[in-house]
């Protein structure tokens, strides 16, 4: 992806949601190098060319509007760290306001986490832990060959950083359960927080996904206590299996 491509694609003025404990803007930014079959953007990394474009100034303008009412921004995708240099001039614009900025990756591109740590120019990181850390499981998960051992360096790097940070887990009926997990927490040793999701079936990228039932409550506070001796915290997301069956509206992001 050329560095002059990181347009914003979407944005969400004010969220509770993405940067836990903190009222966050949160800039959508275009394609990613992995296929997860229960991606919720299909859009933003497969066509974003189709997605109208958010005019830098209009993120900006509401930025220095509501400063010092807005914690921080979220910058997610798709994968910004694709973004490369373009990221980096971008989360050195928002720090000019001046607001903090937390990215959410897919921990694919440690060379790029490693020079925004450097930079100093994060608040705060989110990391997605997609699959037990084999070249097997990762392609099965994500569809498309995976450098496990860049993955791994990722984790390293966020569990390291100093910074407050979370690692997110989806959970998938067939795709990556309770096995799969009990594989995955030793990898998380030392964490601060691992967010535990379930999957919104209907916005999955794989048709065939769209069709299962999410994991129960029951079974989502099971696969939690499988990770809660290796992290300082753990977050279950999306208990309401029935309420994640029905929801039909994708967002802008992952």
């Amino acid at each position: 992806m050329s560095q002059a491509s990181a347009d914003i694609k979407g944005f969400i003025p004010t969220s509770l949601i993405e940067w836990e404990g903190k009222l966050a803007s949160v800039l959508f930014l275009p394609g990613c190098n992995l296929r997860c079959h229960y991606c919720h953007a299909g859009q933003l990394i497969c066509n974003p060319d189709r997605l109208e474009g958010v005019p830098r100034e209009t993120v900006f303008d509401h930025l220095r509007r509501q400063r010092g009412w807005i914690d921080g921004v979220v910058i997610t995708g798709g994968e910004p760290t694709l973004h490369g240099e373009a990221l980096r001039e971008l989360i050195a614009e928002i720090r000019a306001v001046p607001m903090d900025v937390m990215i959410e990756t897919n921990g694919t591109r440690p060379e790029w986490i490693g020079r925004l740590l450097e930079d100093g120019a994060l608040a705060a990181l989110s990391m997605d832990l997609k699959a037990p850390l084999t070249l097997t499981d990762y392609s099965r998960v994500t569809g498309v060959e995976v450098d496990v051992n860049d993955v791994r360096h990722s984790l390293h790097l966020v569990k390291r950083s100093g910074l407050p940070h979370e690692f997110r887990i989806t959970v998938v009926p067939g795709l990556v359960g309770p096995d799969e997990v009990e594989r995955m927490a030793p990898d998380l040793d030392g964490a601060d927080t691992l967010a535990l999701q379930n999957v919104k079936p209907a916005l999955c990228l794989d048709p065939a996904l769209r069709r299962i039932a999410p994991y129960s409550a029951e079974e989502l506070d099971e696969m939690a206590e499988i990770v809660r001796p290796h992290v300082r915290r753990v977050v279950v997301r999306g208990r309401d299996a029935a309420a994640l069956a029905a929801s039909e509206a994708a967002p802008p992001g992952r």
